[in-house]
């Protein structure tokens, strides 16, 4: 400590004011959203099926779902049980995902025995995660040296009740059964299963989580505990007696939807999902030629404890989380167009919210700029402790394509909300985003115990190729061709699978080139066993070998110099020169936004894990 005043004392007044504004900027430089990766319900598998959905303003009919069912078509639960029968118009209502007994353990190393005993939970957090890095272009090469932080959150560990219930021989015990069924291992298990470096953190303060584990993420990052962070969330409905508990405290909606900010609201519609985003500085991020989506400016974290109970709403607690968060980000209040709210489906939550926005952002007034609201839980449910991570989402792609979404019921808004003495307004068509300049909007998310996040996003500044849907390269490397496309997987029926989704996507889509396809696939992928690689000229011949290496055709024989002898050392199994594919010190395509690995999941759900 001596030394370190000696030598603040040996520095300049201009010294010292240049080592407080760098460390100012460190503390708080804005952190770049740069991948996402989703399962939500209504087959929303990636964020551009996300978009799409909330552009659309559709809305999922929770009131007639019906008990979700798995890969062979059986029902989760039999309702027809008579400890299950009271439950049955409960369990029918939801916002439910289908198949989570589907695992590709192959993809990441794990044994199947184990793979059978890990909490679904874990197995949907880790394919999401592959995903949201695949979105990110960011391959195991491209990680390598790198610290990477884990910050997990999952939902209530439900997948021994099952066996609790009916009982499990003591042959059907194992050993797996307790980190399977670890919070723990929520974070573990992702840095274990993609090697990544770096803190591996375990969240848990229920519907705020997503938003608080992005909050330490930020900071981590910020304070160079890591360099890259995955934050995720996701939350599965496996046993029914929480259902039946939240039934019993007056939470659920009786008519099986959650309507937020509107008359009719009730309560809400339970929900499942899973949504993983990963953060990068944006300076880094810059440097490095990708394009994030948005920006991280501030966050913060507050839990009023002077309310008259534990999961009673404080309007003064939601006030003070956005202002910390408004601080932290150094935002005027008035400079935020938007936010997605907690509001869940509960009327008196809703209109709390309403009025603490209102005050905190300082639209108490009907002359204050329009400050719009919303909820996506009126399009997916409430998907409780996963639910900060298609609200967040849905923030971050707002700002990206500078559009608010519609809100559903905008119509039949709640009269007791003041709309006429504020400034807040809901969205009853797409709108164009409300300002010139940076876009900045706000996400919160309020936990059942009291803890509340709130986090401060922007729009990235304006740059070429700024598209929502492509990278950055360094300038036009388009050129006559050749390209080196080169596919991969870790069985052929994957290899197919990603062939088949890659050829999809850029069929009906004309923005991309085939020199820019090949760079992402070379540089922003991990290569697997099983290869695919072809020599392509133009986008009719790049099309052409993706539908046929989803036809199962093995790539032809290579032979001869170039790119012929490099295909013919790829499908040998060597690893590929990207210096040589793509010179570092010359103009190159941009990163592009692609589909990632195709899973080839299997049943991984022992019978003792059945509601029967």
């Amino acid at each position: 400590m001596t030394s370190y005043v000696d030598q603040l004392e040996a520095l300049s007044k201009k010294q010292l004011m240049v080592m407080l504004a760098r460390q100012h900027h460190e503390q708080t430089q804005p952190i770049a959203v740069v991948g996402m990766g989703c399962r939500l319900p209504g087959g929303l598998d990636d964020p551009g099926m996300l978009w799409t959905a909330l552009r659309e303003g559709r809305v999922l009919a929770t009131e007639d779902a019906g008990v979700p069912v798995d890969s062979l078509g059986r029902p989760r639960w039999n309702v027809a049980a008579p400890d299950l029968a009271p439950l049955a118009g409960r369990l029918r209502q939801g916002a439910y995902l289908a198949d989570v007994d589907l695992f590709d353990a192959e993809y990441f190393g794990i044994p199947e025995q184990e793979a059978r005993h890990m909490d679904p939970q874990q197995r949907l957090l880790l394919e999401v995660a592959a995903q949201a890095l695949a979105d990110a272009n960011l391959s195991r090469e491209r990680l390598r040296g790198r610290d990477v932080g884990v910050f997990a959150v999952g939902g209530p560990v439900e997948y021994p009740y099952a066996w609790l219930r009916g009982g499990v021989p003591e042959t059907g015990l194992s050993a797996h059964m307790s980190t399977g069924s670890s919070p723990s291992a929520f974070s573990g298990r992702i840095a274990l299963s993609l090697g990544l470096n770096g803190p591996a953190i375990t969240v848990d303060t229920a519907s705020s989580s997503m938003l608080t584990a992005l909050h330490l993420a930020v900071r981590a990052l910020r304070a160079r505990e890591c360099d890259v962070a995955l934050v995720g969330t996701c939350n599965l409905l496996l046993s029914p007696f929480s259902t039946g508990i939240l039934d019993r405290a007056g939470m659920l909606s009786p008519t099986g939807r959650s309507r937020p900010f509107t008359a009719r609201a009730d309560g809400h519609v339970r929900g499942e999902g899973c949504g993983v985003v990963v953060l990068e500085r944006y300076a880094d991020a810059v440097a490095a030629g990708d394009l994030p989506y948005a920006l991280v400016r501030g966050s913060a974290v507050h839990a009023q404890g002077d309310r008259p109970g534990l999961s009673v709403a404080s309007a003064r607690g939601q006030k003070a989380v956005v202002e910390r968060a408004l601080r932290d980000a150094d935002v005027d209040p008035a400079d935020v167009q938007y936010v997605e709210a907690q509001a869940n489906g509960s009327r008196l939550g809703g209109q709390i919210e309403a009025e603490s926005l209102a005050e905190a952002y300082r639209r108490d007034s009907p002359d204050a700029p329009p400050l719009h609201i919303g909820s996506c839980k009126a399009n997916i449910g409430y998907l409780e402790t996963a639910s900060g991570a298609p609200g967040l989402m849905k923030t971050v792609l707002a700002l990206a394509h500078a559009e608010i979404q519609p809100q559903p019921g905008e119509d039949e808004a709640d009269p007791a909300i003041p709309w006429g003495r504020t400034a807040l307004r809901l969205a009853a068509k797409p709108l164009p985003w409300p300002s010139v300049g940076r876009r900045r909007a706000g996400v919160s998310g309020f936990g059942f115990s009291g803890t509340n996040a709130h986090v401060i996003l922007e729009s990235v500044p304006e740059r070429p190729a700024a598209h929502p849907d492509h990278g950055r390269g360094d300038g036009p490397a388009e050129g006559p061709g050749p390209w080196l496309l080169l596919v991969s997987a870790h069985n052929p029926a994957a290899l197919a699978g990603t062939a088949a989704r890659l050829h999809r996507r850029l069929r009906d889509t004309g923005e991309w080139t085939p020199a820019a396809v090949c760079r992402t696939l070379a540089e922003g992928r991990d290569h697997r066993a099983v290869r695919y690689a072809s020599v392509v000229h133009d986008r009719a011949r790049l099309l052409a070998a993706l539908a046929q290496a989803a036809d199962g055709e093995a790539a032809a024989p290579a032979r001869g110099a170039g790119l012929l002898a490099a295909a013919a050392r790829y499908l040998a199994g060597e690893a590929p020169d990207l210096a040589a594919l793509w010179p570092p010190d010359a103009p190159r395509p941009p990163l592009l936004r692609l589909p990632g690995p195709y899973l080839t999941g299997r049943r991984h759900w022992p019978d003792h894990h059945a509601w029967d």
